[in-house]
């Protein structure tokens, strides 16, 4: 193809690239003789299989229809004579995302943030038409432009998807994209929308921060099965040094259920911007905290952050550093109300049963306890299993739990006041009972009602949690 001439107008130079389905070549314009262009054509074996044909026309139609300052330019579609497609696109000069990754193994949220909230704005002007990439990954970005002023360029459409797609490229349970950064539906091989996009931004995030891949295998479907039936490792385990509210954001895209994720990339963009350290600094700043390859970049912002967003982003930051160690310190703190309580209520029984001056002896108030102790032992330990294996591990779950079980312990607590307090004003002012006889007769049952109130309390926080 060197020294060929497409469509009157494109003189090929040279290749620039080459892959398993074809090449792409930079251009010359023959008319503009400075203009250069990347021509990007199918292999011959390529051509003849229609439905990567139409695939590959449908990466030029998504990116043409976006128009966006982060999406590649395409300028032109056409076939050579002998029936092969070929898309001119603008001709990038720069780095992929990936390959920078692969140099400098992760980066700084200062460094990587302006790069994700870029992909978020093209992605979301991409949702705006109904376009969903299906394949986001750190190798489909391409970074240009200065160190200190880089910018964006999402690439490869090919196995994009339309909201009113009729030509059902894909079907129900075929599988597509890249298995490290797809998400869990998408993996399935389910219908996906733009949410799914969302996960795979959330884990190019995470790639960036730890220097890791969300999940890492020896083959695709060791990964998919990974993917399917696992959590990735906290990113704070692979870099302390990651903020915990940003742990916090990416934990949430990467959210299993696609209802848990943010609900739309312009929302992921907004919690970025607040934690993004180099909002606010000028353009002199932001190229020290640059990597030292060329990345993409945002309009020079010198405007400092609003303060509400500073506070709000505090905030979160101490909610999510004090959501394990709170998970912890409830669950000793719950664990040691049930016991006491269920021992309180089983002694006050046998002492009601005994009449009121009926005492307990101290191998009977013993037995009790230790029967109590071993009676909630199997349920202590299938919660701590639960914490372990489905909580611990991301941050959102975690932050989400430690509320739930503060407010049902307190709901509990207070149920439990009330209803003691209760008894004991029938007890003394209406049946004018001897003090501590009613008390007895009725530990049991308010220990029953406070503890189904704080379970019913957990549970009802965890389906208001689930339908938001």
């Amino acid at each position: 193809m060197i020294g060929s001439v497409l469509a009157g107008s494109y003189e090929i130079l040279r290749c620039i690239g080459e892959g398993g389905m074809g090449r792409v070549y930079e251009a010359r314009h023959t008319r503009v003789g400075t203009k250069r262009f990347a021509v990007k054509m199918l292999h011959d074996e390529m051509a003849h299989q229609p439905d990567i044909v139409t695939r590959f026309l449908r990466e030029a139609q998504s990116a043409a229809t976006i128009a966006h300052a982060n999406v590649v330019d395409v300028f032109d579609v056409d076939h050579l004579a002998d029936g092969r497609p070929y898309i001119v696109t603008e001709y990038l000069i720069g780095q992929e995302f990936g390959e920078l990754l692969d140099q400098r193994k992760k980066l700084t949220p200062a460094q990587a943030l302006p790069i994700v909230r870029q992909i978020c704005r093209a992605l979301q002007a991409a949702h705006e038409l109904g376009i969903v990439h299906r394949d986001m990954k750190p190798e489909n970005v391409f970074l240009v432009g200065a160190a200190d002023a880089p910018q964006v360029k999402v690439i490869d459409f090919g196995i994009s998807k339309q909201s009113d797609d009729s030509a059902k490229l894909t079907r129900t349970g075929m599988v597509m994209g890249t298995p490290s950064y797809m998400a869990p539906e998408q993996a399935r091989g389910e219908h996906v929308d733009h949410r799914a996009d969302i996960y795979a931004v959330g884990g190019v995030l995470y790639r960036a921060l730890t220097g890791h891949k969300p999940f890492e295998g020896e083959d695709g479907a060791q990964v998919l099965t990974l993917v399917l039936t696992s959590e990735p490792r906290r990113p704070r385990s692979l870099n302390p040094a990651i903020p915990e509210a940003l742990e916090l954001v990416i934990h949430r895209a990467m959210a299993r259920e696609p209802r848990d994720r943010h609900a739309s990339m312009a929302e992921l963009e907004a919690d970025l911007r607040e934690l993004d350290p180099s909002v606010g600094l000028e353009p002199e700043q932001r190229a020290s905290q640059a990597p030292s390859a060329p990345q993409l970049g945002t309009q020079p912002v010198t405007t400092t952050r609003p303060r509400a967003a500073t506070i709000q982003a505090q905030r979160i930051e101490r909610e999510v550093r004090a959501a394990r160690p709170t998970l912890v310190l409830l669950t000793l703190v719950g664990y040691g109300w049930v016991v006491v309580t269920v021992v309180v209520a089983l002694a006050d029984g046998l002492r009601f049963m005994r009449g009121s001056q009926g005492r307990l002896t101290p191998s009977e108030g013993l037995l009790i306890g230790i029967g109590t102790f071993v009676a909630t032992l199997t349920p202590a330990v299938l919660w701590i299993v639960h914490l372990r294996r489905r909580v611990w591990s991301n941050t959102v779950t975690s932050v989400e739990f430690s509320r739930r079980l503060r407010r049902s312990l307190l709901a509990g607590v207070i149920a439990q006041a009330s209803l003691g307090l209760l008894v004991d004003l029938v007890e003394g002012t209406v049946l004018r009972l001897p003090m501590g006889q009613l008390r007895a007769a009725c530990s049991t049952p308010v220990v029953l009602t406070s503890l189904a109130l704080t379970a019913l309390t957990f549970w009802a926080l965890g389906r208001r949690t689930n339908r938001k």
